[in-house]
């Protein structure tokens, strides 16, 4: 049995973020759950704590007191837990619970299978499988994709679907340094495996169910700062 951390990075989330799902999480599922406040300004923080002392010794609260981005969120996370706890897998998933709990422990099945791969959730639309996503939001995801895949060839159809799970060694390269990016840390993170020979141990796993969530802070305007990031990207 694999000793899997969940890291959940929370930005004024008083309103999305709901206990009973992440109940569902803890009950079906041995992992626990780390709650990674990014200097929320609304009630977040408590809610967070109040949620934490319903699951002791399973869920866990980490406080920043400083907004520094979700790709900041989670990089400072996975070296706090790489660093102190002896996980041997950590992974990362949205707060609003976009990848329902069932799904997110179909993916702790399989890494208790394959221990040695990381996983990541993949929104593709198959016969049968419950897959919402808001049209500007698909077509801004596959533009990305399609861009850097020109350059990098990473073979990833959803570079971006905020579940994901890795192997402690591999966590420490892909995590290795702070990102360039923010709205796509995800993919300089696949950059770095890729030129460390650790991409290929990797697989994506279509979701049976997925929904985007309202209050999600993705929008038109952002595809603005996702051009400029993806010229980063070119540079690396």
């Amino acid at each position: 049995m694999q000793k899997v951390a969940i890291i959940i990075p929370c930005y004024n989330e008083e309103k999305r973020i709901e206990q009973d799902k992440i109940a569902a999480l803890l009950q079906h599922a041995t992992a626990d759950v780390y709650l990674c406040n990014d200097g929320s300004t609304d009630g977040t923080t408590a809610v967070l704590n109040s949620i934490a002392a319903q699951h002791p010794g399973r869920c866990f609260v980490i406080d920043y007191k400083k907004n520094s981005g979700k790709a900041n969120t989670i990089y400072n996370s996975v070296n706090t837990l790489l660093a102190n706890s002896g996980y041997t897998h950590i992974g990362y998933f949205d707060a609003d619970f976009s990848t329902p709990a069932q799904e997110a422990i179909r993916m702790l099945q399989w890494i208790d299978k394959k221990p040695q791969n990381f996983i990541i959730g993949s929104r593709v639309l198959l016969l049968n499988s419950d897959i919402k996503r808001k049209t500007y939001r698909h077509i801004i995801g596959r533009f990305i994709v399609t861009i850097v895949n020109l350059k990098f060839k990473l073979g990833i159809y959803d570079t971006q679907c905020g579940a994901k799970i890795f192997p402690a060694h591999i966590a420490a390269v892909a995590f290795s340094k702070p990102f360039n990016t923010s709205w796509l840390f995800d993919i300089e993170l696949f950059i770095r495996l890729q030129k460390s020979g650790l991409l290929k141990l990797g697989k994506e796993l279509p979701l049976k169910e997925w929904k985007d969530v309202d209050g999600s802070k993705l929008g038109w305007k952002t595809s603005f700062k996702i051009l400029k990031e993806i010229y980063t990207l070119y540079k690396l």
